[in-house]
């Protein structure tokens, strides 16, 4: 048989129950509002972390990219050296291959030396010779340059002078002028007279 429960009863099952469920809710709303504080405190510190993080990969790109500049300026002026380099290696390949050629010349020189050394006394006297033509040589050239300067001195003067002649034979024909002026008046009457 069912045992009934008196209204009391229920009352307090349902106050009890209300009571569980008030006290649950109540709890729900605590951890609710834990996590959300949790839940905000972990989004704080994820945008603090990531504007940090954000700050720090834009310093460290304005970093590369100032050190990719002179990195590049270096880069250019270490080509332009390698091409310098580059350029000296071919010179002196150059002046290898006619290094070679003057060794080889040498060779073939001192193969024929004794021949050459036969000529030796007569080049050196020739030497002499042509020591002393050079110095008589100097010796005219100088007096070339002092007679030269003299003539230049000479021609200066001669300028001038003939600077003064002009001015002279200017002054010269405008008294002929007038004296030509003169003649003629002079000899208007003589032209009225009646000689042939």
């Amino acid at each position: 048989m069912e045992v009934m429960e008196s209204p009391r009863d229920i009352v307090e099952i349902v106050e009890n129950t209300m009571r569980e469920f008030n006290s649950a809710m109540q709890r729900r709303e605590a951890l609710i509002v834990r996590i959300s504080d949790q839940t905000n405190q972990i989004i704080r510190f994820s945008m603090i972390g990531l504007t940090l993080l954000g700050i720090a990969v834009v310093t460290v790109i304005l970093i590369l990219l100032s050190d990719m500049s002179s990195i590049t300026q270096r880069l250019d002026k270490v080509a332009g050296y390698m091409q310098q380099i580059s350029q000296n290696i071919i010179v002196v390949a150059d002046n290898m291959t006619e290094l070679k050629q003057s060794i080889d010349l040498v060779k073939i020189s001192i193969e024929n030396l004794d021949e050459h050394v036969k000529v030796m006394p007569l080049m050196n006297k020739s030497i002499v010779q042509m020591t002393g033509e050079m110095f008589k040589i100097n010796n005219n050239i100088t007096l070339i340059n002092t007679n030269l300067v003299s003539v230049n001195g000479k021609l200066n003067i001669m300028s001038i002078d003939m600077a003064k002649m002009s001015h002279q034979i200017f002054g010269l024909n405008n008294k002929l002028g007038l004296m030509g002026h003169n003649v003629g008046r002079i000899a208007n009457p003589v032209q009225m007279l009646p000689f042939p």
